[in-house]
């Protein structure tokens, strides 16, 4: 079974009808683009909706599982935590009460850095839609591809992909020795061998504890003689044969202890952020495909 124009035309007027239907397939494409690009900001503004800070924001509990080493909660208004109230029992440090002081907050940077992204999202869809040629498929190409890459950053914002290196290590930039929370944020203030550290994964918020301690201590020699002879274990985690610089002295980390609580708000988030993505990357492919390129023009 074969295909055919009939009745029979020539090879130049062929040619000349297919590029007629490519151009009306074309126009018709970006026409039906400013509809999704509509959607896609309605979509967005759901997103912002969801990291506006109205209270009374979002209350989650931060409790360590079958153990009492860490037992209270925190408040989540927009990108800040503005109420907390903690209880400690760790194995290297006397129990400790912190509660946050009512004249601090607390930031989450990664929420910082979305409500950012968003906002760019935002404006490239008014650029797109208002400032440019919606009828220049080159231009909505290149709109569409920087609007896909703004979006993926935004969800690897929630989703926590930056707090590890490409090689399984810490990543300098976002450390939780890099930049510490001021001592002076809880009532009383946060002993200087503790470290507290609140970052998004999963779109769950992460309390890590640090015990610290000086990096030149060696263990005295009744320490040394119960690790001899097992009386005395080390209390093991991925940081304990690692220095840090933490507010400008080495120190070790003694005990570690990571927290996380699912944070519903943040979850809905992502997954608008990703169905979002998927439409962009489904309207660039719409758009490659009528335009005769290839799948490097996607990347």
């Amino acid at each position: 079974m074969s295909i055919s124009v009939w009745p029979i035309i020539s090879a130049d007027e062929l040619k000349k009808e297919e590029d007629l239907s490519i151009e009306r397939e074309l126009a018709w494409l970006l026409e039906s683009l400013q509809e999704t690009l509509v959607s896609l900001k309605s979509g967005l503004e759901d997103c912002y909706a969801l990291l506006a800070p109205i209270e009374p924001g979002s209350t989650l509990v931060m409790s360590s599982p079958r153990s009492e080493s860490l037992k209270g909660h925190v408040t989540r208004v927009g990108t800040q935590i503005v109420k907390g109230s903690l209880h400690l029992r760790l194995k290297t440090h006397a129990p400790l009460h912190l509660v946050l002081s009512p004249t601090s907050t607390l930031p989450l940077q990664p929420l910082v850095s979305l409500r950012t992204l968003l906002n760019e999202s935002l404006d490239c869809i008014d650029v797109t839609r208002w400032t440019g040629d919606k009828n220049s498929a080159s231009f909505i190409s290149g709109q569409l591809r920087l609007l896909h890459s703004i979006l993926t950053e935004a969800k690897n914002q929630l989703k926590g992909q930056n707090l590890l290196a490409p090689n399984g290590g810490h990543d300098p930039e976002t450390s939780w020795h890099t930049s510490p929370l001021a001592a002076e944020a809880f009532d009383p203030p946060l002993p200087s061998q503790v470290s507290l550290n609140l970052t998004i994964s999963d779109a769950s918020l992460i309390m890590t504890i640090r015990v610290l301690e000086p990096a030149n201590v060696t263990p005295n020699l009744g320490t040394r003689l119960a690790f001899a002879i097992g009386a005395q274990r080390r209390l093991e985690h991925d940081e304990m044969d690692e220095i840090f610089k933490y507010n400008g002295a080495e120190v070790r980390v003694v005990e570690k202890l990571r927290v996380e609580s699912a944070d519903p708000s943040l979850m809905a988030a992502m997954a608008k952020l990703a169905a979002l993505e998927h439409t962009v990357q489904l309207a660039r492919n719409c758009l490659v495909a009528v335009m005769g390129g290839d799948d490097t023009d996607l990347e």
